[in-house]
């Protein structure tokens, strides 16, 4: 088994949905492990809750959002594939 762009289509170059929901449920695992985390040190420390929402942006942009680029690249892909087809079907008015 790979992981990275072969492993998300398939060999006639559709987009493999499966490797896309596993993508995303292992991001909503990930993030729920390191949220709680970051919830019991703050709480350990006994700092200031605002601390947990600064953990909590950073690790959104520099894990999270990272991770689930290539959920968004492929969204965007079947977004711009089914416009295609539309205008194909229908043509420009």
């Amino acid at each position: 088994m790979t992981d990275g762009p072969a492993a998300e289509s398939t060999s006639f170059g559709a987009l493999n949905s499966y490797a896309l929901r596993r993508r995303v449920l292992a991001v909503g695992v990930l993030t729920l492990l390191l949220f709680l985390g970051t919830a019991y040190t703050i709480a350990w420390l006994q700092v200031s809750d605002a601390w947990l929402l600064i953990a909590m942006g950073l690790l959104y942009f520099l894990v999270v959002r990272p991770l689930m680029r290539p959920v968004r690249e492929a969204v965007s892909l079947r977004r711009r594939l089914a416009y295609a087809a539309w205008l194909e079907d229908h043509g420009p008015r």
